[in-house]
């Protein structure tokens, strides 16, 4: 069996095309990747102080009273 691949003049420029495009997005995806890994660690900057003014904190609400008795230990 025999197979014959015939490619037209169209279709070699548009695989020729498309091959160029490949080629160029692979270049700009190492060109990014190199930037991303490049990079200096970034640097932390102090935060500023800032004063508020002075509000009482709100009431917290008071805690349950603890049982009185021991809840019965099960044995099984």
């Amino acid at each position: 069996m025999q197979y014959t691949i015939s490619m037209t003049s169209r279709m070699l420029a548009i695989a020729a095309l498309c091959t160029f495009l490949l080629c160029v997005l692979l270049f700009l995806l190492g060109i990014e990747l190199g930037k991303r890994f490049a990079e200096p660690p970034a640097v932390v900057v102090p935060a500023t102080t800032v004063t508020l003014p002075n509000v009482a904190p709100p009431a917290l609400p008071a805690a349950p009273a603890a049982p009185a008795v021991a809840a019965p230990v099960l044995k099984p």
